[in-house]
């Protein structure tokens, strides 16, 4: 049954709104979303329109904010908290398992504050308990991810956290002092006390000390005083006798019936020598040596003796206690110990050259508390935790069991080499939160039994290396760019300044739906472009700075090299992307930095040469051989690889590159060179060879090739795409050949001036790379089929 000529005009009218209404959509959401389209790519409204009121802690006061981020101009005025647990950003899953420790660990510290542990150390004199019984093992965290994620950042996040809570739940902390042992001096005793208590008790033994030091030196003054007066009495009393013998001899009187000069013949020396033997041994000699003996007092104070002579550290011979762990701040204790060996991680003893005479400085004042005992009620932060000796691994896990550790020597003189150094206090708390970091390899080189303690009663967090490309999480890059300008007291970064670190962002993650949240490398380009805008005198940092610093400062060492090789090495190096050739291709790879985990591509030329074994002129029969020089020898990757592209030439082809012919191919001016995305490259040269078509001289390959089911040979997945489309793109190849899936996963075409074309199968890469016109056919054996 037809349709009028009004019914038709009608569904006509109709159908012609509804297009019109649809492309008028598209249209919009294409002014909306990718709005500003300059040189053929299209610009993201990256941060939305709506206006959020941001509430923040700033310098201790809560403030709000109202910000408008479809209208705001550059990063001044942004609310930067003053709490660092707000600072971490893309990393919830792991701050969620983090605030479920922290909930453990105060239920512990609730749980011990209950039982009121610490009153047995309240007393130097108490006996100490075994800690086993008393304080249960963990909670532990060990935060694994790349450098640069943010996991330092949460360990001292955490610490600040744990102040709050700790004044919440009413947890207090505590002051270590370790004290003289009048019985056994090489046992210094031990006692805690409530945060700034320990200040007072040391205040109060110093006064103590001083006033027994003051009395023994005004003692000691008086006595030289005296013995001085003493001395000086005696001597003037000497003298007095000596006049009086001279006036003796002048009047002379009668001495034995006859004048006294008479007497001694007119000498006076035989008679002054014969009075001054009766009177010196009474008046001179005493009294010169009560002097001596003053002024000898008066030197050996002056030089610091009589228990006044200071030892290691300034300590001097005192009975004084020693404050060897301080918590008076009352801000709950951050420790990072990454790097310290372990007379800095569990205490030593410091030796001292006076050990005897009583001249050394007492063993209590050589104690020296550990980063484990410092850390006591707090966090202890080891990143690189791997790295540790297994001596300092176990006693570190005698630390985490116990709750408790004595100190002792360690380090160089470990064991002790004399009496003096053989010192080892009373147990000394060490109730600590292990924080340990660290990146992937890390948990097959953590000693066993350390792994196995944080695996039983601790967590293992996975750090996410990026997170979703959302309104959301860019508007946390704006908070990021914020956070670093007050950091580092930089200018504020221009609209378009931060929708250029998103990009960069965008572009580190390796996804076009993904932005990296390892923020250490964005930390130098926000740095870096600040300081260009700086010497501009310019009061913003604008897009153009960012740009600046991306492509000019803010480079690794494998990218500088890169430019090295193109603008020295480029007429050495055979890489010419033009015309077409037969056995030789392009292909791609990166070089990662070990440090940074940053990677840099590079180009690779690969030549190849076949030669049917059949076809050489020789009286005798040779084997085949398939050769692969310029790779990493004994690596398992490209060894795959090399097998793998064996396989599929003998499933494509019927061929069997290693049997019948003499198949070589070069990674030429290449050493060591290794991983799965040469299989393709090898895989195409080897077709090209066989089918007698050229390669592509301007088109670059990456990809994994695999074994094909039915008639498909799959190429898969690589990684470093970004690097490596970049290195094309600089040596000025026209196209490059990608994996599919990762043309789905990573690329966005605004990042690229060159041609990126997905490819799924072997197939798909020799329509891209080979030209049609055949030169030099390699003859194919056909598969014969079996007879059933």
């Amino acid at each position: 049954m037809g349709l009028s000529a009004f019914e038709r005009f009608i569904a006509c009218y109709w159908f012609f709104h509804i297009v019109v209404f649809e492309i008028t959509s598209i249209i919009f959401q294409r002014d909306v979303f990718f709005e500003g389209c300059g040189e053929g790519c299209l610009a993201i409204d990256y941060f939305g329109n709506d206006v959020e009121i941001l509430e923040r802690t700033v310098n201790g006061r809560k403030v709000r904010v109202k910000w408008d981020w479809g209208d705001f101009k550059n990063t001044q005025g942004f609310p930067v908290d003053d709490n660092l647990i707000n600072w971490v950003i893309g990393q919830d899953q792991a701050l969620n398992e983090c605030f479920l420790c922290l909930d453990e660990w105060v239920h512990k510290l609730k749980w011990l504050e209950k039982t009121e542990w610490y009153e047995s150390w309240s007393s130097p004199e108490k006996s100490k308990p075994s800690a086993k019984n008393l304080i249960s093992p963990g909670p532990y965290l060990l935060l694994l991810g790349d450098p640069g994620t943010g996991k330092s950042l949460i360990g001292r996040a955490l610490a600040e956290k744990l102040t709050q809570i700790y004044g919440e739940n009413g947890i207090k902390l505590f002051d270590v002092l370790c004290w003289k042992n009048s019985v056994l001096p090489s046992q210094p005793k031990i006692s805690i006390h409530k945060a700034g208590e320990g200040k007072k008790i040391l205040q109060k033994e110093q006064l103590k000390e001083l006033k027994r030091k003051f009395v023994t030196k005004v003692g000691l003054k008086a006595l030289q005083i005296f013995l001085i007066l003493m001395g000086l009495f005696l001597m003037a009393l000497g003298f007095y006798f000596m006049y009086q013998t001279w006036q003796t001899w002048n009047e002379n009187p009668m001495f034995l019936g006859e004048p006294l000069q008479e007497y001694y013949n007119y000498n006076f020396t035989n008679y002054f020598i014969q009075e001054i033997v009766g009177f010196v041994p009474l008046t001179f000699i005493p009294g010169g040596s009560l002097i001596f003996f003053g002024v000898f007092i008066w030197w050996f104070s002056r030089l610091g003796g009589l228990g006044t002579l200071k030892g290691i550290s300034g300590a001097q011979q005192s009975d004084v206690p020693k404050l060897i762990v301080d918590n008076s701040s009352g801000h709950a204790p951050f420790v990072d110990a990454t790097g310290h060996r372990s007379a800095q991680l569990f205490g030593s003893i410091a030796w001292d050259p006076y050990q005897t005479g009583g001249l050394g400085t007492p063993e209590h004042q050589r104690v020296t508390a550990g980063d484990v005992h410092r850390a006591s009620l707090g966090i202890l932060y080891i990143d690189e935790i791997k790295n540790l000796d297994p001596e300092e691994a176990i006693t570190l896990l005698t630390v985490l069991e116990d709750g408790q550790l004595p100190i002792t020597i360690r380090g160089r003189w470990h064991g002790g080499d004399t009496a003096a150094m053989a010192v080892s206090t009373e147990p000394v708390p060490a109730v600590t939160f292990l924080v340990g970091a660290g990146n992937f390899d890390s948990i097959n080189q953590i000693h066993p039994a350390l792994m196995d303690r944080i695996y039983g009663y601790g967590k293992v967090v996975r750090m996410n290396n990026d997170m979703p490309n959302t309104v959301e999480n860019r508007r946390k890059y704006v908070q990021f760019i914020a956070q670093e300008v007050k950091r580092f007291n930089l200018i504020p970064f221009s609209r378009e300044a931060c929708e250029e670190i998103v990009e960069e962002g965008r572009r580190r993650s390796n996804k076009k739906d993904a932005l990296t949240t390892r923020f250490r490398p964005l930390i130098s380009i926000i740095k870096t472009a600040a300081t260009l805008a700086i010497n501009e005198n310019c009061k913003i940092v604008e897009k153009r700075h960012v740009r600046e610093a991306i492509e000019n400062h803010c480079k690794t060492i494998q990218r500088q090299i890169l430019e090295h090789e193109m603008n020295e090495r480029g007429k050495l190096l055979e890489i010419k992307p033009e015309g077409a050739k037969l056995g030789q291709i392009y292909g791609l790879a990166v070089v990662r930095d070990p440090y940074s985990g940053e990677m840099t591509g590079s180009v690779l030329c690969v030549k190849a040469n076949m030669v049917k074994r059949s076809e050489l002129p020789r009286n005798y029969p040779i084997k085949g051989y398939y050769k692969v020089t310029g790779v990493a020898k004994g690596q398992s990757f490209i060894a795959d690889s090399i097998a793998k592209v064996r396989s599929v030439i003998l499933q494509k082809y019927g061929i069997d590159i290693a049997q019948d012919y003499l198949t070589h191919i070069d990674f030429a001016q290449s050493y060591g060179v290794d991983g799965p995305s040469a299989g393709v490259t090898m895989a195409i040269l080897l077709c090209s060879l066989i089918e007698g078509k050229p390669i592509r001289q301007d088109v670059a390959v990456t990809g994994e090739i695999n074994l094909g089911v039915g008639d498909t040979i799959q190429v898969t997945a690589v990684g470093g795409v970004y690097e490596k489309i970049k290195a094309a793109e600089a040596w000025g190849f026209r196209k490059v050949v990608i994996p599919k899936k990762n043309f789905e996963y990573s690329i966005d075409i605004r990042d690229y001036k060159i041609e990126v074309v997905p490819a799924a199968t072997l197939d798909d890469y020799l329509k891209e790379c080979l030209v049609e016109k055949p030169t030099l056919k390699v003859p194919i054996q056909t598969r014969r089929k079996p007879k059933f």
